[in-house]
Order: structure tokens, then sequence, then C-alpha cells
């Protein structure tokens, strides 16, 4: 009985969701992927219900969701294209979004993730990333603007961040079990949009 009904939650959840892609209306799509949402409470569903609500022009609704997202995957990070259509609800959600990501010894996928600020130094903020997801800069790009973007909306504009990012390599042949990654340099203008992107690694 038990797994017959997740089997139906889950169909019934596809199935609205499918429905919602297929939808022209922002506001019909809202609702359906809401009640796909509702019907199957996993982090990606509640995302993209707030991306909807977002396109539709419900940004109170659209920050719940993104909250119950957090709530269930604190380091959850969006698509690029899921970002740019939450840009209207960053600033009621940013200190939120921002507290999950800097959330002490979380795991990302079944990895570790430490994302740790160190202060501001000449209007420059400073924050530091170990992750053992991606061994690669251009691999994680799309993760540090995402910080970048959470930081901006916490603080002054214009301004940029400053992220040192190192990663977890368990090497058995080495007694180092962390390794240097590289340095990204991300820029925000008044309207706190990305402006310049700098990475070195």
């Amino acid at each position: 009985m038990l797994e017959w009904l997740i089997r139906w939650i889950g169909g019934k959840a596809g199935t609205l969701r499918r429905r919602a892609r297929r939808t022209a209306d922002p506001n019909q799509r809202a609702e359906l992927l809401l009640e796909a949402a509702k019907l199957d409470d996993v982090p990606r569903l509640s995302l993209e219900a707030a991306v909807a609500l977002a396109q539709a022009g419900r940004l109170e609704e659209s920050a719940g969701c993104w909250r119950r997202a957090l709530e269930l995957e604190p380091v959850l990070v969006p698509a690029d294209e899921q970002i740019e259509a939450l840009q209207p609800v960053l600033p009621r959600i940013a200190g939120e979004v921002l507290d999950g990501l800097a959330s002490a010894d979380r795991t990302l996928l079944d990895q570790r993730w430490k994302l740790k600020r160190r202060g501001s130094f000449d209007g420059e903020e400073r924050w530091h990333l170990l992750q053992e997801r991606y061994d690669a800069m251009e691999h994680l790009l799309p993760t540090l603007r995402y910080i970048a973007l959470a930081v901006a909306h916490t603080s002054g504009a214009p301004g940029r961040v400053r992220i040192d990012c190192d990663v977890y390599d368990p090497d058995p042949d080495s007694y180092l079990e962390i390794r240097q990654l590289g340095e990204a340099v991300l820029a925000w203008n008044e309207e706190r949009r990305l402006t310049d992107v700098r990475v070195q690694g």
C-alpha cells in the first residue's frame, strides 16, 4: 500500500510538472508547479515552483517556495537561467540564501562543502570555499556566481567579492587532504548585477 502511494504521488507530481512545461500562461504554470511541489516535497521542485512564481510576478510566494527548497537542501545551487528569473526575489531572501550556503560542513550531493566569510578589506568582501565536487575553476564558476549574487544583495553596492577556492583532494600518496584550486573576483553594480568576473586557477 505504501509503495503504491509513493508511486501515485510521484506520478501525479510528474504529470503536473509536464503539464506546467507545456503551459504558456505564467500564472497557470506557477499553479501547476505549486501543486506538484505540495505532492512531492523535494528541493528541486520547490525551486522550480519559485522560478515559475517569479516569472508570474508573484514574488512573495516565490520567496516562500525558495525558502522551502533551502530548508530541504541549504546548498542548493540554481541553474543560471533559474537565477536570472529569480533576480527580483533575491532582495527578499538573499540573507537566507547566504546563511544556507555558509552553513558549516554541509554536503552537496553527498560531497563535502564549507563556505566561510573572512571579512571585508578596503570595501572588498572576502570569502573562502572548500568543496570536493569540482576540481577545476571553470566547473565551479556557476556556483561562484551564485555566491557572489547572494553576497551582493547583503553588502553595499557597487562592490566586489574575492573567493579563495580549495578542493578536498585525499591523495593516498600525499599528506595533504586539501589543495588550492584558485581564486575568483566578482564585481557588481548599483543594481547588484554582476559586471565583472575574473578567475585564476
